[in-house]
C-alpha cells in the first residue's frame, strides 16, 4: 500500500475468530506506536474483503481505560474485586509455590487449565496444551459450555468431531446449491460477514433459502421461507420429515446402500447388528445384509452391498432381523405430519412441503452450528438433521474440486516428549463435580484463560456458592476485571490481539497471520509469553524456544502447508492450493462401520441407537405446564461475541442493556407492555431486565441474548437461571453439554428486589 506519511505504518493482521470461523483480515494504521485506524484488508478474492462492527471497535478494547495494566493479587474476599499490584516475578513465584504444594498433596492432575475455544488463537491455545501435557495436569475442555452437543452427535453418525465438511464444505467453496436449509443457526448475527455474505451470495445466484429456528432471526428475515418450531423439538421435526420421505418413497436408496449402514441387518431381539459370530462364519465381526437378487443373507462386501435390501423383515438361522433403514422407518411411523405438528408447533403443510423439497431437489446443503444443540438432547437433534440429509443423499462424501480444509494439527504441542503421557482431559461440566465433590478426582487449582467462566457457564449461583469456595487457588489471565476475574486470587494482564502474533487457519480457504501491530501496552503479556515464562521456571523452557514465533513455526510445519511461512503470511492471506478439477478425494467416516451410522450400535443400551425424539429435560413444550410454562433460550448478539465487547462503549450506545424478548400473547396474559421492567424467574434464581414485546419469538418462548456481564443486569443474570444437569449419554460419547436453551421459567412485572 502506498503511504505518503513517513511516520505512518500500515500492517496487515487479522481478527482472531471473534465470530467463530470468520477471521476477517485487517489493515492497522499505526503512528507513534498507536493504532489510529482499522480497515478491511485485501484478499485474493475481493468478495472476502470486509469487516464488522466488532472488528472495527477492537481499538476500544486495546485502549480501554479499564484494562488490567499489571499483575495483581487478591486482598479482599473473593468476589469483592479488591486487588493489589505486584510484579511479574512475584506472580510467577506465587504460582510456582501454589502449584508445587497442590501437586505434592494431590498430584499435578489436580491443577486444571480451563481454556476457551481454539478459535481464540491457535498458538496461544497450543501453548497451554503443551504445558498441560508436559506437567500431566488437567486440560478442561470448554466445548461443554454450549458447544459439546454438536461434536457428540457428529462423532456418533460421522465419526468426526465436526460435521461441517460433510454438510456444507462445498458451500464454503462457493458452489451454490439449489436449496440451502439453515437449521438452528443465525449467521447474520453470529458470523455476519464471511458466512452470512455467502448465504446472500447464494441467494443472489438462485439458491432458495429456508430457515428453521424458534426465533424469527435476522437470518430468517433474509430467507425465502421461515419455519418456526418449539425449542428442543428438532429431532421430532426431523422424524416428521423422514416420515413423509419414507411414505412417499422419495429417499435415495443408492446413497443409503453405498455410504450408510442402513442396509446392515439388526437383530430385533437385542437391537445389535447381526454379525458373523451369530451365524458361525469364520469372520466373527463382519456385518450381514439380506441380498435382494438371491433372497438370502450374505456377509456384507463392497461388491454386494449395492444389492442389499433396505426394507422388510428377515429370519437368519432363526434370528429375526431387519435392515437398519427399516428400523428407522418403523420409528418414523408414529411421527405423522399431524403428530409432528402437535409436538413442534410447525404447520402440517409446511412439514410435507419441506420434506418433498429436500428429497426431490438435486443439490441441497444443510447449514448448522452449535445453537440448536444447546438442549439436553441436542446431540440427537444433530443426528436427526444429518439422518434427513443422508437418506436423501445430501451429504458430501468426496471433493472433486475446490479446496480441502486447512490441517490444524495439535500433535506438535501435545507430544513435546513423545514417550511421556499427555495431559488428563475433563469436560467443563465434569469440572463442577471434580471441584465440589472431588469426583472422579479433586481439582484444587484452576487457571482460566480467554474464558469468562462465571458469566458464560451454567448455574451461576452454584459456581459462586459451591464451586469457587472449594478451590485453593484461582488464576485468571484477562484484559478486564470481568465477573469471573472478581473471584481470582491472581490476575495476569494479557495483550489485546493487536499486541501479539498468532496463526489463524480461517476464513476457509485461507490461512492468515495475526501479526503483532504494536508493542504490548502497560505490563501486559501474551498468553503464549506467560506460558513460556512460567514453563522456564518449571524447567520446561526448552520446549517453548522462540516464543510466539517459534510456536507459529511449530504449527505450520505440516506437509499440507508446504511453502507457507510466517514471512509469506505477513504479505497477506494465503489461499490453500486447489484440488485438481475432476479428481476424487474421498472424505472418510471414522465410525465402527466406516460409513455414516444411521443406526448407532454403541447407544442401544441407552435407547438412542436411532435419532429418537426425547422431550427437553426442562423447557416446556406444552402450555399446560403450570409452574414455569415458558421456555428460555439465549441467542447471539451482533454487538458482542459471547461476553467480549460487552464493555465497549460504541457498541453499548447501540445496545445499552439486557432485554428479554416476549411474544405479545404471553405479554398480554401477564399485563406486560413493551419497555416494562420485568422479572424472569424459576426455582434457581430471578433475573430482572427490560422487556421487548415482539412477534420475533414464538408464544411460550423467551429470548435473552447471551454475553451480558452479570453487573449489567438490574438483578441476577441469564446464567443464574440455567442448570448444570449432565446428560450421561453425551458424557459417554465425548463430554456433556450445558443446555442453555433447555430452561423453564416464568415471567412477571418487576415488583422490587426481594430481601
Amino acid at each position: 500500500m502506498i503511504n505518503n506519511n513517513k511516520d505512518l505504518r500500515v500492517i496487515r493482521t487479522a481478527c482472531p475468530a471473534h465470530c467463530g470461523i470468520d477471521c476477517c483480515g485487517i489493515l492497522a494504521h499505526v503512528k507513534d506506536n498507536r493504532v489510529i485506524k482499522l480497515e478491511p484488508a485485501d484478499f485474493p478474492d475481493e468478495n472476502d474483503r470486509r469487516i464488522c462492527l466488532r472488528g472495527l471497535s477492537s481499538l476500544e478494547i486495546t485502549y480501554h481505560p479499564d484494562r488490567i495494566k499489571y499483575p495483581m493479587k487478591r486482598i479482599g474476599e473473593r468476589g469483592e474485586a479488591k486487588f493489589k499490584r505486584i510484579t511479574w516475578d512475584e506472580a510467577y513465584s506465587t504460582i510456582i509455590s501454589k502449584f508445587k504444594r497442590i501437586s505434592e498433596d494431590y498430584g499435578w492432575k489436580s491443577i486444571g487449565w480451563v481454556l476457551g475455544g481454539p478459535g481464540s488463537g491457535t498458538t496461544k491455545f497450543g501453548a497451554y496444551l503443551r504445558l498441560a501435557s508436559l506437567t500431566q495436569s488437567t486440560r478442561v475442555s470448554a466445548w461443554g459450555y454450549g458447544d459439546a452437543g454438536l461434536p457428540c452427535g457428529s462423532r456418533v453418525i460421522f465419526g468426526h468431531q465436526f460435521p461441517y465438511m460433510h454438510l456444507f464444505g462445498e458451500f464454503w467453496q462457493r458452489k451454490w446449491p439449489d436449496l440451502l436449509v439453515i437449521w438452528g443457526s443465525n449467521p447474520a448475527e453470529s458470523m455476519p460477514l464471511q458466512t452470512m455474505r455467502k448465504v446472500l451470495d447464494a441467494k443472489e445466484n438462485g439458491t432458495q433459502v429456508v430457515v428453521i429456528d424458534p426465533r424469527f432471526t435476522v437470518t430468517a428475515s433474509k430467507a425465502d421461507e421461515y419455519i418456526g418450531l418449539k425449542p428442543g423439538t428438532d429431532s421430532a421435526f426431523a422424524l416428521g420429515l423422514m416420515h413423509v420421505i419414507f411414505q412417499k418413497r422419495i429417499y435415495n436408496p443408492e446413497f443409503v446402500r453405498e455410504f450408510t449402514n442402513g442396509s446392515y441387518l439388526v437383530r430385533t431381539d437385542t437391537g445389535k447388528f447381526l454379525r458373523g459370530k451369530d451365524i458361525e462364519t469364520k469372520k466373527e465381526n463382519v456385518y450381514i445384509i439380506w441380498h435382494e437378487p438371491t433372497d438370502s443373507y450374505k456377509v456384507m462386501r463392497r461388491s454386494n452391498v449395492k444389492e442389499a435390501c433396505l426394507s422388510g423383515s428377515f429370519k437368519v438361522n432363526g434370528i429375526e432381523c431387519k435392515p437398519a433403514l427399516q428400523m428407522l422407518e418403523d420409528l418414523t411411523l408414529q411421527y405423522t405430519p399431524k403428530k409432528t405438528s402437535e409436538i413442534t408447533g410447525v404447520q402440517v403443510d409446511l412439514i410435507i412441503k419441506l420434506a418433498e423439497k429436500i428429497a426431490t431437489t438435486k443439490k441441497v446443503v444443510f447449514y448448522t452450528h452449535m445453537g440448536f444443540t444447546r438442549t439436553y438432547h441436542g446431540d440427537i437433534s444433530l443426528r436427526g438433521l444429518i439422518t434427513v440429509a443422508s437418506i436423501t443423499g445430501h451429504v458430501t462424501t468426496s471433493f472433486s474440486s475446490g479446496y480441502m480444509p486447512a490441517v490444524l494439527n495439535w500433535d506438535p504441542f501435545l507430544k513435546a516428549i513423545p514417550e511421556k503421557p499427555s495431559f488428563h482431559r475433563m469436560g467443563i461440566l465434569n469440572l463442577y463435580d471434580a471441584v465440589i465433590s472431588e469426583k472422579p478426582y479433586p481439582i484444587k487449582a484452576v487457571w482460566f484463560a480467554f474464558i469468562n467462566f462465571l458469566n458464560q457457564c451454567a448455574n451461576s449461583n452454584k459456581i459462586i456458592n459451591e464451586f469457587f469456595p472449594k478451590l485453593d487457588f484461582i488464576v485468571q489471565t484477562e484484559l478486564f476485571i470481568t465477573p469471573t476475574a472478581r473471584y481470582a486470587d491472581l490476575l495476569l494482564p494479557v495483550c489485546s490481539f493487536l499486541e501479539f502474533s498468532d496463526f489463524l487457519p480461517h476464513p476457509y480457504p485461507y490461512l492468515q497471520l495475526q501479526q503483532k501491530v504494536i508493542n504490548p501496552l502497560y505490563e501486559s503479556k501474551s498468553d503464549a509469553t506467560i506460558v513460556a515464562e512460567l514453563a522456564e521456571r518449571l524447567e520446561f523452557g526448552e520446549y517453548f524456544k522462540g516464543g510466539e514465533e517459534g510456536l507459529i513455526d511449530l504449527i505450520i510445519d505440516h506437509p499440507l502447508l508446504k511453502g507457507v511461512s510466517r514471512e509469506s503470511l505477513k504479505k497477506g492471506a494465503v489461499k490453500l492450493q486447489p484440488l485438481p478439477e475432476g479428481g476424487n478425494f474421498p472424505l472418510s467416516f471414522r465410525t465402527p462401520s466406516g460409513k455414516i451410522e444411521l443406526y448407532a450400535e454403541q447407544l442401544v443400551e441407552d435407547g438412542e441407537a436411532l435419532p429418537v425424539y426425547l422431550p427437553p429435560i426442562e423447557a416446556p413444550i406444552s402450555p399446560s405446564e403450570k409452574k414455569y410454562p415458558l421456555a428460555l433460550i439465549n441467542g447471539h448478539s451482533r454487538f458482542r461475541t459471547h461476553s467480549m465487547f460487552a464493555n465497549v462503549q460504541s457498541l453499548l450506545d447501540l445496545s445499552p442493556e439486557p432485554i428479554v424478548d416476549v411474544n405479545p400473547i404471553d405479554a398480554e396474559k401477564r399485563d406486560i407492555t413493551n419497555g416494562d421492567i420485568v422479572t424472569v424467574y424459576n426455582d434457581r434464581a430471578r433475573t430482572t431486565l427490560k422487556a421487548r414485546v415482539t412477534e420475533g419469538v414464538k408464544p411460550g418462548v423467551l429470548d435473552i441474548t447471551e454475553g451480558w456481564w452479570i453487573e449489567q443486569f438490574r438483578e441476577g443474570s441469564l446464567n443464574h437461571l440455567t442448570h448444570d444437569i449432565i446428560n450421561p449419554v453425551q458424557d459417554k460419547i465425548y463430554e456433556p453439554n450445558m443446555h442453555m436453551n433447555d430452561v423453564a421459567v416464568e415471567l412477571m412485572k418487576y415488583k422490587g428486589i426481594e430481601k
